[in-house]
């Protein structure tokens, strides 16, 4: 485009008059202002316009530097076309993004839909469980501690049905717990508890059991400990399923130890038998839902297989920690870290 006043020009019509409708109309376009007798301040007029480059027009005509400016143009021409490119892309992209996330929403409530819902399933269909065998559990103690004889054979029955009954109740509160669990209606009280006194009431629970199969069901020494921040309660399930596993696995004439220890990040809580022992391969394993060991030495294969699954819970709400220790014809061991009360 040029901008002089030489013979050919549009009466009227100034060079910046062409650039404005340029811009206007074909705002792509590149323009380059070429001008004789143009001064700077019609220059920075021109940039402010729109030109992307001006040549002032020289004697005798330099046509490297009209070459120069073209290729300059040229090049932005091309940044301009890609950068437009880009954002289209961009855009486009963002788009996308936000489809796939208006999506996700949609898809993470449904879930949580879902989970409540398999929540109050369980729920009902625990409780609805739970009042025959209660009724059941009550008629077979009645049989049993009524006046009418019975032969030694009917008391092994009656005890055999009192025994399968316990195994189902459990295996109602271990699939209820972890419902509550997923739905996030399980919580944990903690309080200050001395670890001591958790290891005794888990022993005197399991004493009789342990000693019916020739257990010796023990509690190490353990020195001075502080205080634990934990539910008592629900450490207690803890301690019972840790046991419970361990009778399981150790045969007639074995040993159970229960310990404690201060360690740096608080109490270490441990449960160790003699019995069987673990893969080191399952050590992890053994802690996810309805898993079973597979060397096939499991002396009692009663439970729902997610007690310990209901332990790594727990321990997990205490913001503790559990791990399994063992190797097969050598024992296990069990360990729970609990924080302390001042940390």
């Amino acid at each position: 485009m040029r901008n002089d006043q030489s013979r050919g020009t549009v009466p009227g019509i100034m060079g910046t008059d062409v650039l404005d409708i340029l811009k206007r109309e074909l705002p792509e376009t590149m323009v380059i202002l070429t001008t004789a007798y143009g001064s700077e301040e019609t220059a920075i007029k021109a940039l402010r316009l729109g030109v992307n480059d001006y040549i002032i027009n020289k004697r005798p005509f330099d046509a490297d530097e009209v070459r120069e400016v073209v290729k300059r143009a040229v090049t932005e021409a091309h940044l301009r076309r890609e950068n437009l490119r880009l954002q289209r892309e961009v855009e486009f992209k963002n788009e996308q993004l936000r489809q796939n996330f208006t999506e996700l929403q949609v898809a993470y409530e449904r879930l949580k839909e879902l989970d409540k819902a398999k929540a109050s399933f369980f729920s009902m269909v625990s409780h609805d469980l739970r009042h025959p065998i209660a009724v059941a559990k009550g008629y077979l103690e009645l049989i049993r501690t009524g006046d009418a004889p019975l032969d030694a054979d009917t008391r092994g029955y009656i005890g055999v049905a009192e025994q399968e009954m316990r195994y189902i109740a459990e295996m109602v509160d271990d699939v209820l717990d972890l419902s509550r669990m997923d739905a996030g209606y399980y919580h944990v009280d903690c309080q200050p508890l001395a670890v001591s006194s958790l290891l005794h009431q888990a022993r005197l629970a399991f004493r009789a059991h342990a000693a019916q199969r020739d257990i010796a069901l023990t509690i190490e020494p353990c020195e001075d400990l502080p205080l634990v921040s934990a539910d008592s309660l629900r450490m207690g399930q803890v301690m019972s399923n840790l046991i419970e596993n361990a009778l399981k696995f150790t045969p007639q004439g074995g040993q159970i130890a229960l310990g404690a220890r201060r360690v740096p990040d608080g109490v270490e809580v441990i449960v160790r038998d003699n019995g069987v022992g673990i893969e080191p391969g399952e050590h992890e394993k053994i802690f996810d839902r309805f898993y079973r060991i597979k060397h096939g030495e499991q002396l009692e294969d009663k439970g729902s297989g997610l007690g310990l699954a209901i332990c790594r819970e727990i321990v997990r709400l205490h913001n503790g920690r559990i791990w399994a220790e063992g190797e097969i014809g050598k024992g296990s061991a069990f360990h729970v870290i609990l924080r302390t009360v001042d940390e």
